[in-house]
């Protein structure tokens, strides 16, 4: 992984790892559009009956962006959702062989997350790069990927120069897969960049799941995808928020937009939230 000064590392690394999970029932099977072009209907919808304020803005590109990208998102203007170009509903599909045998200390991490405390994570990034892949792996629960996994070959941090990036998409994860006695729980899912060159990670974005932690599981109106607006990609992540205060008929959300920029002090562009919106709270009547 890119290297970075010891906070934004971590920070780094706090959106790739501190993705908590949800206790949610093993069980639940997963349902929701199949295509990619299937989610602008149920997006244009929710845009449309809910009002969204933009919450944050990042470094870059700035307010002005993310308050046009609102406008343009709402309709689905100047956007293009990404088809992936590989499919499977199992980590051991003979399509992801190639890929695990290209770097053989990431054969079996397409669709990995390693989920430490923040004291850990601060702890572990002190050390050299050569050893924290192994420390987090022994010492933070590990979550694998389940279901909808995909892979996108796209210009994920919009740099020609450097070609097109290997991005593996999973619908949500469990684990752990590494504390045998755990209890096992799903967590969220997400979209890892890979850098099969230097077999590295090279960037991650959250997508959160699609169930409730509740008895049956509801399935919730959440909707993720790698989109190309105005000729750069990005991920955007809209989901529901879920709490005491939630109303089931009238449900407040988020959207995250996600993409390459520099954030902070750091001299390289990361992947990061670029935009951050949301619903008004509304109390249940």
């Amino acid at each position: 992984m890119t290297s970075f000064p010891n906070k934004s590392r971590l920070r780094l690394w706090s959106v790739l790892i501190l993705c908590l999970p949800a206790l949610l029932p093993i069980k639940a099977s997963t349902q929701g559009p199949s295509r990619e072009v299937d989610k602008a209907e149920p997006i244009k919808r929710i845009l449309g009956q809910r009002k969204f304020e933009l919450e944050r803005a990042g470094n870059t590109p700035g307010k002005p962006f993310c308050e046009e990208f609102l406008r343009d998102f709402s309709r689905l203007k100047n956007i293009v959702l990404i088809e992936p170009d590989i499919k499977a509903d199992s980590y051991d599909d003979p399509v992801w062989l190639p890929y695990r045998s290209r770097c053989t200390n990431m054969a079996s991490e397409l669709f990995d997350s390693y989920h430490c405390e923040p004291r850990n994570a601060e702890i572990i990034e002190q050390f050299p790069k050569e050893e924290r892949d192994d420390l987090y792996r022994s010492s933070c629960r590990h979550y694998r990927g389940t279901t909808k996994l995909k892979h996108y070959l796209v210009d994920i941090n919009n740099s020609p120069q450097d070609g097109k990036e290997h991005v593996f998409y999973y619908e949500r994860s469990r684990g752990p897969l590494n504390g045998p006695a755990a209890q096992q729980n799903y967590a969220n899912g997400g979209y890892l960049v890979i850098d099969f060159d230097r077999c590295e990670r090279k960037g991650f974005a959250e997508a959160h799941d699609p169930y409730e932690d509740s008895q049956p599981p509801r399935l919730l109106q959440n909707y993720s995808g790698i989109i190309k607006y105005k000729g750069k990609h990005y991920i955007f992540d809209l989901f529901e928020l879920i709490t005491i205060e939630s109303d089931l008929k009238k449900p407040n959300f988020r959207l995250h937009l996600s993409g390459y920029a520099k954030f902070g002090r750091e001299a390289v562009p990361r992947l990061g939230p670029l935009c951050v919106y949301s619903t008004p709270i509304t109390q249940p009547k």
